[in-house]
C-alpha cells in the first residue's frame, strides 16, 4: 500500500503556554520532521496544541504515529505524554475541504426563510415549531427564529414542497372542499382566517372547532342547516389523503356532541393548503 498524505492535530493538557515554547516547539518538529509544515497555538481553550503532516500507510497508522510524534517533541520541553487529551486525523484532502467552508454558516431569519419555502412570514412562524423544520432553527431570537438557509433549502425541496416526490397540483377539488382544508388548516397551526368568499362563509357556518388537540388535530362540531354537504366534502378530503378523520374518544369526548369528528389535517393537506391549491389563508 502506497503512504497518503493525512493531518494530525493534536492537543495538550497544557493551558496558557508562553510563546518561547510554541517557538521551541516548533523548531523542534522542524528538526525532527522537516516536510511536516507544523503548526502551533493555542485551541479554542487555551490549550497548547499541534499540527502537522505525515504520510501513512492508513488512518490508524497516522494516529497512532502522529500521536507518538507530538509527544516525543513534547517531551523534550518537559510536557508529559499524559497531557495529550485529544487527536483528530484527516486526509489533506478532507482539510482542504473544511478550510474552503465559511466560518459561519449563511443564516436566514424569518423573512429569508419565508422567501426560500415560498410562504408567509406567519406561516413559516408556525412551521418552525414542528418538525421537520425545527430542526433547522439555531436559535430563537425575540424577532423570531433564525435558520441554517441550506436547512431551510433541504425543507423546502424535499418536505414542504413534495411528498415521495409528487409534485403539488390542482386536485381540482370544489370551492367548499378547498374552503373547509383552508379552514382547518389555518385552525390547526393557529394562523388568522378571514372568511372572505362565500365558499368560506359557507365553511365557517358548517362546522364549528370546539378544541385544538396536540399533532395538528382538531375536534371539529358539524352544525345544522349547512350549505353543503359537510359529509360528502370530508369524505372528499379524506379521499385525496388531506385530512383523516375519526369519532373522538375518551377524554375528547363531550355531553351533547355526539357528532363531533377529530380531524387531522396532514402534512400533504398543509402543503396544498399553503400553495394555494386547496384553499386561502389570511
Amino acid at each position: 500500500m502506497t503512504d497518503s498524505p493525512y493531518s494530525v492535530y493534536v492537543e495538550f493538557a497544557v493551558p496558557d503556554a508562553p510563546a518561547d515554547l510554541y517557538e521551541a516547539l516548533l523548531d523542534t518538529l522542524l528538526e525532527r520532521h522537516p516536510y511536516s509544515g507544523p503548526a502551533l497555538g493555542p485551541a479554542g481553550n487555551g490549550n497548547l496544541s499541534m499540527r502537522f503532516f505525515m504520510d501513512a500507510d492508513s488512518i490508524v497508522d497516522a494516529v497512532s504515529r502522529g500521536i507518538e510524534y507530538a509527544q516525543a517533541a513534547a517531551m523534550t520541553h518537559d510536557i508529559t505524554p499524559d497531557t495529550v487529551i485529544g487527536a483528530e486525523v484527516v486526509t489533506e484532502a478532507e482539510l482542504d475541504r473544511r478550510n474552503t467552508q465559511p466560518l459561519v454558516p449563511e443564516l436566514a431569519g424569518v423573512t429569508e426563510a419565508a422567501a426560500i419555502v415560498g410562504v408567509t412570514k406567519q406561516q413559516i412562524s408556525s412551521l418552525a415549531t414542528r418538525m421537520p423544520l425545527r430542526r433547522h432553527v439555531i436559535q430563537e431570537l425575540a424577532a423570531g427564529p433564525v435558520f441554517l438557509a441550506d436547512g431551510v433549502r433541504t425543507y423546502a425541496a424535499t418536505e414542504h414542497n413534495a411528498t415521495r416526490g409528487a409534485r403539488i397540483s390542482d386536485l381540482g377539488l370544489s370551492p367548499a372542499e378547498r374552503a373547509v382544508l383552508g379552514l382547518l388548516h389555518a385552525m390547526a397551526d393557529d394562523l388568522p382566517w378571514s372568511a372572505s368568499t362565500p365558499a368560506e362563509q359557507a365553511a365557517d357556518r358548517a362546522l364549528h372547532v370546539e378544541e385544538t388537540l396536540e399533532d395538528r388535530r382538531l375536534r371539529v362540531h358539524p352544525r345544522n342547516g349547512s350549505d353543503f354537504d359537510l359529509e360528502a366534502v370530508l369524505g372528499r378530503l379524506v379521499e385525496h389523503r388531506l385530512l383523516k378523520t375519526r369519532k373522538p374518544y375518551r377524554a375528547e369526548r363531550l355531553d351533547g356532541h355526539d357528532t363531533d369528528l377529530v380531524v387531522t389535517v396532514t402534512d400533504k393537506g398543509r402543503r396544498h393548503a399553503e400553495a394555494g391549491t386547496a384553499g386561502n389563508t389570511h
